[in-house]
């Protein structure tokens, strides 16, 4: 009974919008709408888009692989993820 009711938490969790994008409100705006166009929906916080957590991961690896404009703040969440490295991340930040 108690994996059950701890499976449904787990899967709650999972559906609640709790990671805000980054960036100035332009560069959210054009993540939200990049993200929502790939079938990420996002639901908004007073002015800040925020995605599930089940969806982070995608989300950051295609505003990586598309450099939707922002992506340059996710540097820890990129490593977190091992969506790049430090060093592949400076390396597009320097050819920007």
């Amino acid at each position: 009974m108690f994996d059950l009711v701890q499976s449904a938490i787990n899967k709650e969790r999972n559906t609640e919008f709790t990671f805000y994008l980054s960036g100035d409100l332009n560069q959210m705006s054009i993540q939200r709408s990049f993200l929502n166009g790939r079938g990420i929906e996002t639901k908004q916080n007073d002015v800040y888009p925020c995605l599930r957590s089940s969806d982070v991961e995608r989300a950051l690896t295609l505003i990586w692989k598309f450099r939707v404009e922002g992506w340059w703040h996710y540097m820890e969440q990129y490593k977190n993820y091992n969506i790049c490295t430090e060093d592949e991340f400076m390396n597009r930040l320097r050819k920007s």
